[in-house]
C-alpha cells in the first residue's frame, strides 16, 4: 500500500507537466522583464540632442543590454533620467529644462521618450577678462582678450567660455610667458534671474628667451645644421621659431623623426633663457620606388628610381629616375648639395645646389615631339611660404615631326629664374589654397636657322576656397609669352601648347595651338582659364562642373579661347585626390569631343 501511494506522488507531477507545456515555460523566464525598443529625444536641437543621448544612462545601453532589461533597472534609470537631462543642457545655457519621460509600448518593444522645454537660456550679464604682467604691454597676447566668444547678453555657452580660456593660454605659452597662471577663472549663474557673472584673470609674469639650439646625435658632421636656427641667443620667445626650424629639417629628408622643443633642463632664472633641444631619428638612407601609372595624357607608365637621402656626413644627396609610358621616355640623375649658410642682411633660403643630367623623348600623336638631352646646374631655396630657384641649361634638343623630315637639332643655353608661392591648409584635400608660380627664361639657341636670343616667361595661379561643408570652388589661370623672331628651329619642349587633363578638358593633350599639315607645332603666347565646383555628396565621394578655355597662338591678338565644359567623379583617396571627368570641346574643328580625363593629385 505505501509503494501504491508513493508511486502515485512521483507520477502526478509528471502529468501536471505534460497537461501544462505553456504554463511550465512562462515559469521558466525571468519574471519583471521588458524588452526596451528605442529612445527618443524630442524638443531640442541637433546639438544638444547629442548632448543629452551621451548623458543618458538609458540611451547608452547596449542592444544586447536592452533584452530582458528588468524593471526594476529601468525604473532606476528613468528616475535618473530628468537630472541627467538637466546637467546635459547646462552646457549651452539652459539651466530651468522641463523634463517629461513617457513609455509607451510598441509591437517591437518598449519605447521610451524624453521630452524635453529647455526654456530661456542663461545670458551673459556682465564679462570681465584681464592680464597682469609683462604681456598686459604685449598687443598679441592682449587682442585675444576680445575673442572671447561670449557677449554681454548672448547665452552662457561653456563651450565658448573654455575655449576664449584656451586660447590666451596658447597664446601665452605660444609667445613664452611660460610662468603664467589663470589666477581667476568663475563663472557666477544665478537661475532666478537667469544671469550669469564671468571674471577670467591671467598674471602673466615675465617674457622668456631663446637660448642655445642644442642639436643631439645625428648621421651628419656636427655644425652643418647650425645655419637652420633663425633665431639669436636673447631674443625673445616664440613658438613658430621651433616650428620653423623642424619644417626646415624634416624638408631636407634626412630624418624620419624631428622633434624640436624647450629643453627639458628650464630657463636660467637669471637671463630667463630656455635652451632648445632638437632631437633627430635619421631616415632609411637608400630608398627604392617602382610606379604603375594610367593617365589620359600619357597612357599607361611603368617607372622606378633610388633615392640616397645622404651620400656622406656633408649631407649631399644623389637621385636617379627613370620611366617609360606609350607617349613619353625619360631618365635623369641628380646630384644636391645642401645650401644652407646664412647671408649676412638677407633672409634665408635654405636649400640646395644641384647637378643634373637628363634624357626625354616625348612623342604626342598629332601633336610634334621631340628628343631632348640636357645638363642643369642650379640653385633652389625654401622659406614658406616661398621657394626661388635660379638654373642655368645646356640643352640639345631634336624635334620629332610626323609630318616632315627634321634632321637638324637645336643647341640651347640659357638660364631660368623661377619663384613659386604657395599656402595650404591641407596637401590631401586642401579647402583653403592660394598658390601662384612664375618663370623668366632668357639666352640664346644655335639652330639651322642661325644663333639667336629668345626671351619666354610664365606665370600661372590657382586658387581653392571652401564654400560650406564639402563644397569646393577651384579658380585656375595661366598665361605664357615667348620673345623670338620666328619659332623656326625653337625646341618643341620649350613652345606652349594646351589641352589635357591639367589644362582645357574636351581636348587631347597637347592639341591646341597652331598647325601645320594637320599637326600642332605649339606657338608663342599661351593663355589659360578654369572654373570648376565640386561637392561631396557621400563622403569620400564627390562631384564636379567645370568650365575651362584657353588657347595658344604666335601673336596676342590671335588668341581666341577653345572651350570645354564637363562634369567629374572625385574620390577623396587617403594619398589625395582622384578625379574622372567627361568634357565635351565645344570648338571641333580644334579637334574638340567628348573625352574621358583621368588626373591624380591637385592640378596646377
Amino acid at each position: 500500500m505505501h509503494r501504491a501511494w508513493l508511486l502515485l506522488a512521483l507520477l502526478l507531477p509528471l502529468a501536471s507537466l505534460a497537461q501544462e507545456p505553456a504554463a511550465a515555460t512562462a515559469a521558466a523566464e525571468l519574471p519583471g522583464t521588458v524588452d526596451l525598443a528605442e529612445v527618443v529625444v524630442e524638443g531640442l536641437a541637433e546639438a544638444e540632442t547629442a548632448n543629452v543621448r551621451a548623458a543618458l544612462g538609458v540611451a547608452r545601453l547596449s542592444t544586447l543590454q536592452r533584452q530582458g532589461l528588468r524593471d526594476a533597472r529601468l525604473r532606476f534609470l528613468l528616475r535618473r533620467a530628468p537630472e541627467e537631462v538637466r546637467r546635459a543642457l547646462e552646457p549651452f545655457g539652459y539651466y530651468a529644462s522641463e523634463v517629461e519621460v513617457r513609455q509607451e509600448p510598441t509591437a517591437r518593444g518598449l519605447r521610451v521618450v524624453v521630452a524635453v522645454e529647455a526654456g530661456e537660456p542663461v545670458r551673459v550679464r556682465s564679462l570681465e577678462a584681464s592680464i597682469d604682467g609683462a604681456a598686459a604691454d604685449d598687443r598679441f597676447v592682449m587682442r585675444e582678450l576680445p575673442k572671447i566668444a561670449l557677449r554681454v547678453g548672448d547665452p552662457l555657452v561653456h563651450a565658448d567660455y573654455e575655449q576664449g580660456k584656451l586660447r590666451v593660454d596658447r597664446k601665452l605659452a605660444e609667445r613664452g610667458y611660460f610662468a603664467a597662471s589663470r589666477d581667476v577663472s568663475r563663472v557666477e549663474v544665478s537661475r532666478e534671474a537667469g544671469t550669469a557673472d564671468v571674471r577670467l584673470h591671467w598674471a602673466s609674469g615675465p617674457r622668456y628667451r631663446m637660448g642655445e639650439a642644442r642639436f643631439g646625435e645625428n648621421q651628419l658632421r656636427p655644425g652643418l645644421l647650425d645655419s637652420l636656427v633663425d633665431w639669436e641667443v636673447g631674443d625673445t620667445y616664440h613658438r613658430n621659431r621651433l616650428i620653423r626650424l623642424q619644417k626646415r629639417l624634416v624638408m631636407l629628408d634626412y630624418f624620419a623623426l624631428v622633434e624640436v622643443a624647450p629643453g627639458e633642463d628650464g630657463a636660467d632664472p637669471e637671463t630667463l633663457q630656455v635652451p632648445i633641444d632638437v632631437l633627430t631619428t635619421p631616415a632609411k638612407r637608400t630608398t627604392y620606388s617602382a610606379t604603375f601609372s594610367v593617365g589620359t595624357d600619357t597612357g599607361v607608365g611603368v617607372g622606378g628610381g633610388l633615392n640616397r637621402r645622404w651620400v656622406n656626413t656633408r649631407g649631399h644627396k644623389w637621385l636617379a629616375e627613370a620611366g617609360v609610358s606609350q607617349q613619353r621616355t625619360s631618365a635623369s640623375t641628380q646630384y644636391r648639395v645642401p645650401a644652407l649658410y646664412r647671408l649676412p642682411g638677407l633672409r634665408q633660403f635654405p636649400g640646395w645646389w644641384s647637378g643634373e643630367a637628363a634624357y626625354v623623348d616625348e612623342n604626342e600623336e598629332g601633336a610634334i615631339g621631340f628628343e631632348r638631352t640636357s645638363l642643369r646646374a642650379g640653385w633652389k631655396g625654401l622659406r614658406d611660404p616661398w621657394s626661388l630657384s635660379a638654373d642655368l641649361y645646356l640643352v640639345d634638343e631634336l624635334p620629332r615631326s610626323r609630318t616632315r623630315i627634321v634632321q637638324d637639332s637645336t643647341q640651347l643655353l640659357y638660364p631660368e629664374l623661377g619663384a613659386e608661392y604657395s599656402v595650404i591648409d591641407d596637401r590631401l584635400w586642401p579647402t583653403d589654397a592660394l598658390q601662384g608660380r612664375g618663370m623668366l627664361r632668357f639666352g640664346v639657341l644655335d639652330s639651322r636657322e642661325g644663333r639667336r636670343s629668345f626671351v619666354q616667361a610664365e606665370v600661372a595661379a590657382q586658387w581653392i576656397r571652401a564654400l560650406g561643408e564639402g563644397r569646393r570652388l577651384i579658380l585656375r589661370g595661366q598665361l605664357g609669352a615667348t620673345r623670338i623672331d620666328s619659332l623656326d628651329g625653337f625646341p618643341p619642349s620649350l613652345r606652349f601648347f594646351a589641352g589635357g587633363d591639367r589644362s582645357v578638358r574636351g581636348y587631347g593633350y597637347r592639341e591646341l595651338g597652331p598647325r601645320a599639315n594637320d599637326e600642332v607645332l605649339g606657338g608663342r603666347y599661351l593663355a589659360v582659364a578654369s572654373t570648376e565646383f565640386e561637392w561631396m555628396i557621400a563622403d569620400p565621394w564627390g562631384a564636379a562642373v567645370f568650365v575651362d578655355a584657353g588657347d595658344v597662338a604666335d601673336a596676342p591678338g590671335a588668341l581666341s579661347p577653345k572651350v570645354g565644359v564637363g562634369v567629374g567623379a572625385r574620390w577623396r583617396s587617403p594619398v589625395g585626390p582622384v578625379g574622372i571627368d567627361i568634357a565635351h570641346g565645344l570648338d571641333a574643328d580644334a579637334g574638340g569631343s567628348l573625352r574621358l580625363h583621368i588626373s591624380f593629385g591637385i592640378a596646377f
